[in-house]
């Protein structure tokens, strides 16, 4: 197998699409044991006394409405829908985040990336004016500023590598190649391994026109 690198260390400007991807990874996991908390919390609070079970339920109740109003609390990932082969989240933080998200369909060597996890997102921040910013995860540590390939219908698009990502050499291309991709059947994504294995996944882009809308609209 390649060796892989921690998911969520990548590079600075991938970082934050990413790390959505862990948390949703995670969603489960974290969703229990915030039930888990819960329930000791209220064992907690029945063995105590009446009058201070109140008062603290007022200061909850309190801080839970200042914390609505403050943007305040853990930002989640939400799924609003599926289109084809692509996902559409969002996040409930204060500044929202929408994303479409897909993983390919098939990785070669097989053997050798049985174990590591690859997807493609594509995500837009209102509140920082970005909009369909790409960033790829390939799930296993590349060479840092090594040479990668994404080909769309025979239409190729240089990339960059760091860590265990890839992203658009060219950042000015990005909206030719969401735009290549909106229009387009299939994604070649070419890269190598730190080890030097030459790797590739190939995605479909069936339903990523309309995620890409449903990704506007989710964010204005």
């Amino acid at each position: 197998m390649i060796g892989s690198a921690p998911l969520c260390k990548v590079a600075p400007r991938l970082l934050l699409a990413l790390a959505l991807a862990c948390v949703s990874s995670l969603s489960t996991q974290i969703a229990t044991a915030q039930e888990k908390s819960k329930s000791d919390a209220k064992s907690k609070s029945d063995a105590k006394s009446k009058s201070d079970a109140k008062a603290k339920g007022d200061s909850k109740s309190k801080g839970d409405s200042a914390d609505k109003k403050s943007g305040k609390g853990a930002c989640k990932p939400l799924s609003v829908g599926k289109f084809g082969d692509w996902e559409v989240l969002n996040t409930s933080c204060k500044d929202k985040i929408c994303y479409t998200l897909a993983a390919p369909q098939k990785r070669l060597p097989e053997g050798k990336l049985k174990d590591a996890k690859a997807n493609i997102f594509v995500s837009t921040r209102p509140s920082e004016g970005v909009r369909n910013e790409i960033a790829i995860n390939l799930g296993y540590a590349t060479k840092d500023n090594g040479a990668a390939t994404a080909d769309v219908d025979g239409n190729s698009f240089d990339l960059v590598t760091m860590k265990e990502s890839a992203w658009l050499k060219n950042p000015a291309q990005e909206k030719e190649f969401v735009e290549t991709m909106r229009h387009g059947s299939k994604l070649v994504v070419k890269a190598s391994s730190a080890k030097g294995t030459s790797t590739t996944d190939s995605y479909s882009l069936k339903g990523l026109s309309d995620a890409l809308t449903r990704v506007q609209q989710e964010c204005k």
